[in-house]
């Protein structure tokens, strides 16, 4: 099977939340997600765009 080339992808760590595992530097990148975040990841993966990052990271309680 062919290894994933997404430098970016989500785990689901129990009692936490999905996580972003950078695969180039092997660490979490940013915070926990109490969903799978399959926008974020598209951007990470794709364009990365500032604006957007930071808006799809923001927690829920504060986006508008």
């Amino acid at each position: 099977m062919k290894k994933s080339e997404a430098r970016y992808v989500a785990k689901n760590v129990p009692g936490v939340g999905w996580r972003v595992w950078s695969t180039p530097v092997e660490q979490w990148w940013g915070n926990a997600f109490p969903v799978y975040p399959a926008a974020l990841l598209d951007e990470l993966n794709g364009p990365k765009r500032t604006d957007r990052l930071l808006e799809l990271n923001r927690p829920d309680d504060i986006r508008s």
